[in-house]
């Protein structure tokens, strides 16, 4: 297969895996939107916070998994370029032994942790059947455990499309049941039990499907991995437990401090925050997260060169999308949370500014995170989110007292700066065999059109004044995309990788009218 052809089957694969993922989280994150207002609306700010908590506190169980699938996944990545069935056979079947035995530790960490639940809650009191609803909780996750593990060969092989109708009926029943719920029966648990049942269908019905793609994983494996491969996998765990553990304490730990020293009432107000956020960038994450298989592909099969020139793509990409979405968290997340919750549920500009620029951090940071893990080199930087963990509970323990939530994500922005330092780094000197200098100058161009976009944005708002909640939000957003695009236009526009950007978008467009021609013919 010539070199042309492969690269156009990346392309065409990823296509269709970001428009089937594309679809299912705007059907999806609309309805959890409108879920969310209901559940402000019926249930106590209470529940809210709890909500945003236990996920959180279960987020420490989930060390358990120390990585596992992000190794396998990368080991993956080969034998399927290569065709190699029966490699694939042992790595899967050692993936679902490895599960098994997590989705058990899970379970008996996860009750032995049932007493020290009041610990991280400032005041339990109207919060009823908390341990019920945390063992729920617990439930959903060691069922995902157990069922989910053949996800991931599907994934690595970038065909994430077949099962993806599945998976956004089933999420589209599940928030609809929960809507339901909260309507007729204004009831939290019943609300957390409909996600058990369709945890459980969900994932046998994927499973099903995935197994008619990979029939051979029904075979029997009476093999064993060889010891050279286990040792492999078992050094990439190992500096992926360092990784695993940094991420956990880096996600959650704000939740946990803000519940521990200000209150539960308060995660709950900000976790309106983080899911718009979130529905913002699971839009985003589909464009990255469906390159990452590409990725691997091409580092097993290209040089440097090449996956330098896909790689400032991505971080182009990955600049304007987190780019434009965080000058518009700054201008629109006042008027659109009085709108949609209320005004007692409206944070102070500080913390919006900080929100915003977090994020950002975060979105600069995929692609050189995307490029490591493509290439396997978990290893190298195992330790920098130990100290980024550090960094951030330590500054924002500290600064809670006098600032409040805003000293909170005051530590985790200066606290992001560490891997964004490291990790370019390792990507440049491993895989590029670059400069790295030449990401850092980038960066800082990056960073200096942004707060210039926010500043020139934020400041002709202001100077419009407040004419309501809807008018604000349009002029807001207009304002937003009408200063952040030239601005990143114009910084952009004589790079080798904005045309090499545009190249690709152009591509993509003409092969989806040619497949349009195609399907007009046959019809």
């Amino acid at each position: 297969m010539n070199n042309k052809l492969v690269i156009e089957m990346r392309t065409i694969n990823s296509l269709k895996n970001v428009l089937g993922n594309f679809a299912n989280n705007l059907l999806l994150n609309l309805l959890r939107f409108v879920s969310r207002i209901i559940f402000v609306k019926v249930l106590s700010d209470v529940y809210l916070g709890v909500n945003g908590l236990l996920s959180n506190v279960l987020g420490l169980l989930a060390l358990s998994e120390l990585g596992i699938s992000t190794a396998i996944s990368y080991s993956l990545y080969k034998p399927l370029a290569d065709k190699e069935t029966s490699k694939i056979k042992l790595l899967m079947r050692f993936y679902q032994k490895a599960y098994r035995i997590i989705a058990l530790i899970v379970l008996v960490l996860g009750i032995i942790l049932i007493p020290f639940l009041p610990w991280f809650i400032k005041d339990t009191s109207g919060i009823e059947n908390l341990t019920f609803i945390y063992l729920i909780f617990l439930g959903n996750m060691v069922i995902t455990y157990l069922f989910s593990y053949k996800r991931t060969l599907i994934t690595a092989d970038q065909r994430n499309y077949k099962i993806m109708p599945m998976i956004m009926l089933s999420n589209l029943l599940l928030t609809i049941s929960q809507i339901a719920v909260l309507l007729l029966f204004k009831n939290y648990i019943i609300y957390l039990l409909m996600q058990s049942v369709f945890t459980v269908v969900e994932n046998l019905l994927v499973n099903h499907v995935i197994n008619k793609e990979y029939p051979y994983l029904k075979e029997k494996v009476n093999e064993k991995l060889p010891k050279e491969e286990l040792k492999t996998i078992a050094t990439n765990i190992k500096a992926l437990m360092y990784h695993k553990a940094g991420s956990y304490v880096l996600t959650a730990s704000d939740n946990i401090i803000i519940s521990k020293f200000i209150g539960i009432v308060t995660v709950g107000v900000y976790s309106n925050y983080v899911l718009i956020v979130n529905m913002i960038n699971s839009f985003i994450t589909v464009l990255i997260n469906n390159v990452t298989a590409s990725f691997g592909n091409l580092i097993a099969k290209e040089d440097g060169e090449k996956s330098l020139k896909v790689f400032n793509e991505m971080n182009l990409i990955c600049f304007i999308l987190y780019g434009v979405a965080s000058v518009c968290f700054v201008n629109l997340f006042t008027p659109f949370i009085e709108l949609c919750f209320g005004e007692k549920f409206v944070l102070p500009i500080i913390v919006v500014l900080l929100i915003s620029v977090n994020n950002f951090l975060v979105g600069l940071n995929l692609a050189p995170i995307t490029i490591q893990s493509a290439a396997g080199l978990y290893n190298n930087d195992r330790y920098v989110p130990i100290i980024q963990s550090i960094v951030n509970i330590v500054i924002s323990v500290a600064l809670v007292f006098p600032l409040g939530i805003a000293g909170v994500l005051l530590g985790t922005l200066i606290s992001q700066f560490i891997p964004i330092i490291v990790k370019p780094v390792i990507a440049y000197r491993h895989v590029f065999n670059e400069n790295v200098m030449l990401y850092f100058k980038n960066l800082a161009k990056q960073l200096l059109l942004l707060f210039m976009a926010i500043g020139l944005s934020f400041g002709l708002t202001t100077l419009i004044g407040s004419h309501g909640y809807i008018l604000d939000f349009a002029i807001g957003l207009v304002i937003s995309l009408v200063i952040t695009l030239p601005v990143m236009y114009l910084g952009y526009r004589r790079t080798r990788e904005f045309k090499d950007l545009k190249g690709r978008i152009l591509f993509m467009i003409d092969k989806i009218k040619n497949s349009r021609r195609k399907a007009e013919n046959n019809g």
